[in-house]
């Protein structure tokens, strides 16, 4: 078979017209966001050039899914008060490190607890009921969960030689975050240092002798006890004793209510 030389050079011309207007297509192409391209099909006469060798275009790197966002999480000088009704008992003795309260949306402030978030430059935050179900069930750093020990706290509460009931003040310690555990059935002090020996969290008692409950309770190597008649004066001998975990008060002498917010701030201070 006799091949005219001008017939080579036309189709050579041809392949190389194909050629060039497939690689320009491919360089215009509209780029999508699945990171595929769109390719323009050109016609190309086989009869005339038969088939054309097309380079192989390398595919978009494959995208990996966007990390969602973390949830809300409590900051150390946040601190969640989930209650309705905000009275200037529940704020007069946060801890100082607390910077902003947060409380629902729907929450009711009495005058007194504003002046006094007031006073202590402590900003309030009202939060829908979703953002402080997040904040309660969100996971915490280690430097987080330490700020979120004073929501997550317990007291194992006993109540020996006295004639009031701590479980009048549960209510208001559950409000406040705590978990009060009432600790029945001890008539003698030696029983009970027995139970709060193996206890990991902060003991609790009430009673009307409290010189000689220090003395039963401190003969205990894994019990360190104190005293205290104000949240205040707690605080200064907090410092003298670092391993305190145990809390001995008089109802009889300083009243219930007063009681409470000493139970409070030492759960403040042992759990922060």
């Amino acid at each position: 078979m006799n091949i005219n030389p001008n017939d080579i050079s036309t189709i050579e011309t041809i392949v190389r017209t194909i050629a060039g207007e497939v690689q320009r297509a491919r360089g215009s192409a509209p780029i999508f966001a699945g990171g595929k391209t769109f390719e323009k099909r050109v016609s190309v006469p086989v009869s005339a050039a038969g088939p054309v060798p097309v380079p192989v275009q390398a595919q978009a790197p494959a995208q990996t899914a966007p990390t969602p966002a973390p949830g809300k999480k409590l900051r150390p000088e946040d601190l969640l008060l989930d209650k309705q009704v905000v009275t200037l008992r529940d704020v007069e003795h946060l801890p100082r490190a607390v910077k902003k309260l947060i409380v629902p949306q729907t929450a009711l402030l009495t005058p007194s607890a504003r002046d006094e978030l007031s006073e202590q430059n402590i900003r309030l935050a009202r939060y829908s009921a979703e953002a402080i179900a997040e904040l309660s069930e969100a996971p915490a750093s280690n430097a987080q969960a330490q700020a979120n020990r004073v929501r997550m706290g317990s007291i194992e509460v006993y109540a020996v030689f006295t004639p009031y009931n701590p479980e009048s003040l549960f209510p208001l310690w559950t409000r406040c975050g705590w978990h009060p555990n009432m600790r029945s059935g001890f008539i003698c002090f030696d029983r009970t240092r027995e139970s709060m020996a193996k206890n990991q969290t902060l003991n609790v008692l009430f009673t009307s002798k409290v010189d000689e409950a220090l003395v039963k309770l401190n003969r205990e190597p894994k019990i360190s006890a104190i005293s205290s008649t104000s949240p205040e004066r707690l605080v200064k001998q907090w410092k003298d004793f670092s391993s305190v975990n145990t809390l001995v008060v008089n109802p009889s002498e300083i009243g219930i209510y007063l009681a409470g917010q000493i139970v409070m701030r030492a759960a403040e201070l042992y759990y922060l």
